[in-house]
Parts: C-alpha cells; structure tokens; sequence
C-alpha cells in the first residue's frame, strides 16, 4: 500500500478517529486492505487498535493556560507567553508543530491553529504569536487571563521529507507571522541545525515589525539576514535561488509568495502547509484534497 505516511503515527493519539473509520493513513489493514499491503515499519498500529479494544485512543485534549505575559508589536499583532507544562513544550519545541488555541470564554469552534513560535521547556513557556484576520483571532486577541490550548500537532509545515541532509547552503524567506516556524528550527539544535547550514535569510518585517524581529530572531548573525520589501523589491531570482539542488529552500511566508519561491527554486521547499485546519485529527475534511490516483489525502495528517 503505497500512502504519504501519517504525521502522527506511532505518537501520541495513535490509533486515532481515522482508523476507527477505516480511514487509516499508513496501516492497509485498517484501510480496506489486508496486511501484506503493509509497508510500515513501526509498531503495528493494527496490533495498537485491537489492544485498545478496537477503537481510537484518548485525543488531545483542551488544556488551560495562564497568560504569563503579553507583548504588544502592533495594534493587531501580540504574542501570548503561557505558562504551560514542561512536558507539553518538549512536545511543541518541534519543526512544524502547531496547536489549536482559543480564548477560554470562548466556544469549541472558535478554536484555531497557530504555529509555536517558541517553546521554553526549563521555564515552561509557550510563545504563540497572533495577527488578527478574522473573528477567530479577533476574539483571542481580547483574551487577558488564560487561553485554551489543544495540541501538540505537528504538520504546520510540508515538504519537510525533502530536505537534504547535508545541504552547501540553505536559503529562507520569511514574512510576517508564519515566520514563526524558524524559532523552533534554530532552537532544535543539532536536530536541525544541519538543514540551516551557511543560512541566508531574507526578511520582510512590515506586518510584524522590527522589535519583535529583534526579540525573536536577534540572536541572528546579522551577516545572515538581509531585510527586504517582498512586494516593493521583488522576491525571488534565479541567481538567488541557484542551480544547487544541495541547497535547502524555506519560504515561510503566505501561499503567494510560497508559490513564486517554489517555482523559481525548481523543486519542493518546506512551506507552510496549504489547506484550512479546522480539526487537526483528518475528521473534519476542511484540509482534504485528492491526489493524482484519486486518494483523499488529509493535509493535516499526512506527510507531504
């Protein structure tokens, strides 16, 4: 059985609804299938959900977080410091990991997904940065005490599997809040740090300013980092980009400018991962699309 690979399998919340379903990302047994389909090489997760009595295991669940402290970078953006357990910031200090946040007071539905900016285990503080766009993150940006906080998920980001593992150089463009992936790369160390080697960064900081640049990302070489105006300047160059197929490629920045990154790169970069996430768990479809054989694939779930 040939499949992208589930983002959550083998961790916390496997089994989880789609197996119940016959809907499972990886093990063909519970897919339709039959096991010598089975091309996965973790424990079986057939095994897993027949021992936890055929059905999923406990889901995330709803946690509520004091609001250590708050910091204002514009009308309409803050970042939220949290006091959150040390074990869920092991968990959150991953690439790619978001959680679903919403303010307590707040209905089920308000809850929506944000990428961890930044995760500080020894303090137990989770930083979470939220722009206003709409009614969801209007209403968290009124929040003064606590918030709701469901996770850890960890497909924010795709194209992570190409990667090259030794790359000569790595090139990132970053814009706005969806910059705030590149803090958990920088403080993975030596899980990540290879993927960055001989980084340059280009940066535009007008939705976010430069204090919060300077907060999060001053730690920098400033040799690295070269400040430009996405719209105004121009994005991408071929020169930039190079023919290097030894270079990784980010662009942690909207749909549009991810698009023209991809495509004058020539290849897959990571990105933040397309589709509205609206469940996390591949139970909603808010994410889904169907690839060239015609399987619905859960961007939420799967590796892509």
């Amino acid at each position: 059985m040939k499949n992208n690979g589930c983002i959550d399998a083998g961790r916390e919340g496997c089994p989880c609804a789609l197996a119940e379903y016959g809907k499972c990302l990886v093990c063909s047994k519970l897919s339709g299938g039959s096991c010598e389909d089975c091309n996965w090489q973790g424990s079986c997760i057939y095994t897993l959900y027949q021992q936890n009595g055929r059905k999923l295991v406990k889901a995330r669940q709803d946690k509520t977080y004091e609001i250590a402290e708050t910091k204002q970078y514009g009308e309409n953006f803050k970042v939220f410091v949290l006091k959150a357990d040390k074990g869920f910031c092991q968990k959150a200090q991953t690439a790619g990991a978001y959680v679903f946040v919403r303010a307590s007071e707040s209905e089920e539905w308000y809850g929506m997904p944000v990428s961890v900016l930044k995760a500080e285990p020894e303090k137990e503080r989770l930083h979470l940065g939220i722009s206003s766009c709409g009614p969801k993150s209007g209403s968290l940006l009124t929040a003064e005490k606590t918030l709701c906080v469901r996770g850890v998920y960890y497909n924010a980001l795709s194209g992570m599997g190409g990667l090259d593992a030794e790359p000569e150089g790595s090139l990132i463009y970053a814009k706005g809040i969806a910059m705030a992936p590149l803090r958990n790369f920088l403080d993975g160390g030596t899980r990540y740090s290879q993927w960055l080697k001989n980084m340059n960064l280009y940066v535009d900081i007008d939705k976010v300013g430069f204090d919060f640049f300077k907060d999060y990302f001053g730690d920098l070489p400033v040799s690295s980092i070269h400040v430009k105006d996405f719209a105004g300047d121009g994005l991408c160059s071929m020169e930039e980009m190079g023919t290097n197929e030894k270079i990784n490629v980010f662009s942690l920045t909207s749909p549009y400018y991810a698009d023209k990154v991809e495509a004058s790169a020539g290849k897959k970069i990571v990105r933040p991962t397309k589709g509205n996430m609206c469940c996390g768990e591949g139970v909603c479809g808010a994410c889904t699309y169907d690839d060239e054989t015609g399987k619905t694939i859960h961007r939420c779930k799967a590796r892509i």
